[in-house]
C-alpha cells in the first residue's frame, strides 16, 4: 500500500491538516469530519493508483467496461453505481491498464465507430454488461479478436465467458417459499421487455410451478410495464378486472415491486392478509411504506468486480480456451409480506 511508503506528515502537509487527523482517518477512528476523512482517503487512493502505474513500468493498453443499451430501461436503474466503477478502475489500474466505462446506445450511436475506437485505442479486453443484447448483437465484437467477458447474458455457443445471477435458483426459492406457506394460486407479474434475466425467471417460474404440482403456470404470467408508473396504472386495471382467487404474486423486478405495491396500498388491499408478495432484486433505500417485502436478492457489486478480474486473467493468458460460466447464488430475505396459510388452516 502507498500509505506505507509516504509519511502521515507528508499527507498532512499536502492537504493542510494535522498528522493526527490523517492517522485517525486512516485507522477509521472517530474525531474526523466526514468531508475531511473522505478528502484524506481519496488522496491516498490517488497515490496508490499512481504507485501501481509506476510499478507496472508502462501502460499495457486499456480495458473497457461497455454497457450495451437497446432501450435504456436497465441503464436508468443502474445509476449511482460509482463505488462499483471505482473498484473496477482501481483493479484495472493496478494491473497496469487504463480503464474506460462506455455507454453504447444501439438506436443512437454508431457501432462501426465504436469498433474502430476499440482498435485504435489499444483496447485489450471488454467486459460487456449485456442484459439487453441478443445473440446477433455480440458477433461484431467477436471480430475484434480480443478477450470478452459478459455479464447478465449467456453466449455459450460463441465461446464467451459469462458472469450471471442464478435466476432459476432464485425463482425456485421464491415459489417454494410460497407453496410451503400454503399458496398454490400464484401469479407472476412481469415487465414488458424480454431481456435475458427476465426470460430466465419466467421459464423457471413455469417449471417450478409444475414441479410443485401447482398446475400449468404458462397463463399465470401477467405483463404490466417497464416503469413504476406504467406498472402502477396497469396493476390498477388488473385489480379492476379481478384477480380470480389469486393469493400471492411473484414480482419480477424492483420496478414491478414498487408499482404493484403502490396500487395495492392505494386500494387498501392488506398485505399479506389479502395478498402475499415476494419480490426479486434489491429495492431503493426509500421504497415501500409499511411493507417489509420478502425478497429474492442477487449480488451485483461482487459479480461485476469478479468478471473484470477474470477478464484481466484472460488478457494475460491468451491461450486460455475453456469457457467459463459463473452463477452467483441469490438469497431469500424473509420479510412480513407472505401470509402463512398453513397456520391459519390448522390452528
Amino acid at each position: 500500500m502507498v500509505i506505507m511508503r509516504i509519511k502521515f506528515k507528508d499527507i498532512a502537509k499536502e492537504l493542510n491538516v494535522s498528522p493526527a487527523t490523517v492517522s485517525l482517518a486512516v485507522n477509521n477512528q472517530p474525531g474526523v469530519k466526514g468531508e475531511t476523512r473522505k478528502k484524506i482517503l481519496d488522496y491516498i487512493d490517488k497515490m496508490e493508483m499512481e504507485y501501481q502505474h509506476s510499478r507496472a513500468g508502462q501502460n499495457k493498453g486499456t480495458v473497457m467496461m461497455l454497457q450495451y443499451i437497446k432501450n435504456g430501461v436497465i441503464l436508468e436503474r443502474a445509476k449511482g453505481s460509482s463505488t462499483v466503477l471505482k473498484k473496477m478502475e482501481q483493479t484495472v489500474n493496478q494491473a497496469g491498464f487504463d480503464f474506460q466505462s462506455v455507454e453504447f446506445y444501439e438506436t443512437r450511436d454508431n457501432l462501426e465507430e465504436l469498433l474502430k475506437r476499440c482498435k485504435n485505442e489499444m483496447i485489450k479486453g471488454i467486459y460487456i454488461l449485456a442484459a439487453e443484447m441478443t445473440e446477433g448483437d455480440i458477433y461484431p465484437f467477436l471480430q475484434l479478436k480480443i478477450p470478452i467477458v459478459v455479464g447478465d447474458n449467456l453466449f455459450y455457443e460463441q465461446g464467451i465467458d459469462s458472469f450471471l445471477i442464478d435466476n432459476k435458483e432464485g425463482i425456485c426459492a421464491g415459489v417454494d417459499y410460497l407453496v410451503d406457506k400454503g399458496h398454490s394460486n400464484i401469479v407472476y407479474l412481469a415487465e414488458n421487455i424480454d431481456i435475458f434475466n427476465f426470460v430466465e425467471r419466467r421459464k423457471a417460474f413455469v417449471l417450478e410451478m409444475a414441479r410443485r404440482e401447482c398446475g400449468d403456470a404458462g397463463n399465470r404470467i401477467h405483463h404490466l410495464g417497464n416503469t413504476v408508473e406504467e406498472v402502477y396504472q396497469s396493476m390498477k386495471q388488473y385489480l379492476d378486472e379481478g384477480v380470480k382467487g389469486t393469493t400471492a404474486f411473484l414480482l419480477e423486478s424492483s420496478v414491478i415491486s414498487l408499482g404493484v405495491s403502490k396500487a395495492l396500498l392505494e386500494r387498501q388491499i392488506r398485505i399479506p392478509r389479502d395478498i402475499s408478495l415476494i419480490g426479486f432484486d434489491a429495492l431503493p433505500p426509500v421504497s415501500l411504506l409499511g411493507i417489509d417485502l420478502t425478497l429474492v436478492k442477487g449480488t451485483h457489486t461482487k459479480r461485476h468486480l469478479a468478471a473484470v478480474k477474470h477478464l484481466l486473467r484472460h488478457i494475460d493468458d491468451e491461450q486460455e480456451d475453456e469457457i467459463v460460466r459463473v452463477y452467483y447464488k441469490t438469497r431469500l430475505l424473509e420479510g412480513n409480506s407472505v401470509f402463512d396459510k398453513t397456520k391459519y388452516i390448522y390452528h
